[in-house]
């Protein structure tokens, strides 16, 4: 496994790891006077803002280390304020950066590394190719979008089994944004490549120059 790729499963993985760690609150106890924070720098000047209805959650965002891994959920949730904003399908968006200086893989080689045994094995949540099936693959000039079914085990309670991920260069960094929706409110392939796609030009827009 070339060196790029490598590193890009290792990213992946803890990616998967962090969305293990817990989920977003519950809208419990609320008050109308809180608020949630809408954005993030990063050690390295990167600028994560959520779009409409997606707050940072600080309890469990890492920015610590060569990778950095910033949680997204619903702002009235986080804040436990009924009157925040939401977003428009219930989920957790997870954003993970990796520090500049990296070597990006091309689109391309991403996408045919992502359909092999091992590169399922990097989007599973129990590092097993078996339990990953890629339900459909998007490109759009430098951005790769996958939607996954992953019949392992779930990153929190209620969570739906499929999630969409986008995959990007961004000046040098290795950037991912996935998105996993409730098994409740299950998303439709559509709104969830929209969300996917509205979070990436966010993230690009927060860091024009």
């Amino acid at each position: 496994m070339s060196t790029p790729i490598f590193k890009a499963a290792v990213i992946l993985s803890a990616v998967l790891l962090a969305g293990c760690e817990g989920g977003i609150g519950e809208l419990e106890g609320f008050n109308v006077t809180r608020s949630a924070p809408e954005r993030i720098e990063l050690p390295d000047g990167l600028v994560v803002s959520g779009t409409r209805g997606w707050c940072v959650d600080t309890r469990t965002t890492r920015v610590a280390g060569e990778t950095s891994v910033v949680v997204l959920g619903s702002c009235a949730a986080i804040a436990r304020n009924a009157f925040a904003p939401r977003p428009d399908v219930p989920g957790v968006v997870t954003v993970s950066v990796e520090s500049e200086g990296g070597d990006v893989p091309p689109v391309d080689v991403l996408q045919n590394f992502l359909f092999s045994a091992p590169g399922r094995a990097a989007l599973a949540r129990d590092g097993s190719a078996q339990s990953v099936q890629i339900l459909e693959s998007r490109r759009d000039n430098d951005l790769l979008l996958v939607h996954v079914e992953d019949r392992s085990i779930r990153p929190v309670t209620g969570a739906a089994s499929d999630y969409w991920r986008a995959l990007f260069d961004f000046e040098g960094r290795f950037v991912t944004v996935s998105l996993t929706g409730m098994s409740a409110s299950p998303i439709g392939a559509p709104e969830g490549f929209e969300t996917l796609v509205a979070q990436v030009d966010r993230i690009r827009a927060s860091n024009t120059r």
